[in-house]
């Protein structure tokens, strides 16, 4: 696979004059607030879809959008990315079959927000979610807390601006890969995308989300293979009962040593 950029990356921060409110006193303050910028993907010369995101690990949002679709199935498959900063564009070559290209019309902008990032069919990617028998995890409790705070304490562009969403991946001991973004969907995206790109295996991995789990988190979560998903948020009732369907174990509101817990057969969570 061919992969490379045009041009520098873009600052992920844009710093402006406000004033702060402060116990009475109005104070000249420089605020970052987090670079939102839309950046459009062709596919074999086809345009397919703009997302407004923040502009780091474009290749990994990307590829991780591609197969939450069900477009891509394995690295192999991409024949060539590249990003063009300048023009805002990221334009792939891929070798896949006809029906799979045939599920793509341009459809618009999605947002950066937590509204936007969505798959163009929950129930179709939800649908075709590959089926596997892997092994049961043996998971201690205190692993969900420990990997949650370590996502919490990243000091990324959230430290800077309080305004974007992170994922993460982890093993058993330690945090992995951390991705931002200003939607807790794309963040998501990039982890999968990471995944995929770098041939790691993720049945025996855990995905970790500062945002809520929606259909389209869970959806994204079932695509890249995941066996359980973890939330300091909360979850939506579809998100769940998709994840009961596709036994993905979630875990949500893990804040301060506590969380809720939902088995659905893909982990074995034993108190530690």
């Amino acid at each position: 696979m061919a992969s490379h950029s045009i041009g520098p990356e873009k600052t992920l921060t844009v710093e402006f004059s406000a004033r702060r409110y402060n116990k009475g006193i109005f104070e000249d303050k420089i605020i970052a607030l987090a670079r939102e910028t839309p950046y459009t993907l062709f596919v074999n010369d086809e345009e397919i879809v703009s997302i407004s995101t923040l502009p780091s690990n474009l290749d990994e949002l990307f590829t991780g959008f591609l197969v939450a679709e069900g477009v891509l199935m394995s690295r192999s498959e991409i024949l060539e990315s590249r990003v063009d900063h300048g023009n805002r564009l990221v334009m792939m070559e891929l070798d896949v079959p006809n029906e799979r290209l045939e599920k793509f019309e341009s459809r618009g902008m999605l947002t950066s927000g937590c509204a936007g990032g969505l798959v163009f069919s929950v129930e179709a990617g939800a649908s075709s979610a590959s089926e596997r028998e892997a092994p049961v995890l043996q998971i201690p409790a205190t692993t969900i807390v420990e990997r949650m705070s370590e996502l919490d304490s990243y000091q990324g562009t959230y430290s800077l601006t309080k305004g974007v969403h992170a994922a993460s991946l982890a093993d058993l001991s330690r945090t992995l890969v951390i991705r931002e973004d200003l939607g807790r969907h794309n963040a998501v995206d990039k982890i999968v995308g990471h995944c995929l790109l770098q041939g790691i295996e993720t049945r025996d991995k855990l995905l970790l989300t500062t945002g809520r789990i929606t259909s389209e988190v869970l959806t994204k979560a079932a695509r890249g293979g995941f066996p359980m998903i973890i939330s300091r948020s909360s979850a939506s009732s579809m998100a769940m009962g998709m994840a009961k369907q596709f036994h993905i174990d979630v875990a949500m509101y893990v804040r301060g040593g506590r969380f809720n817990y939902f088995h659905h057969g893909a982990v074995n969570l034993v108190e530690a």
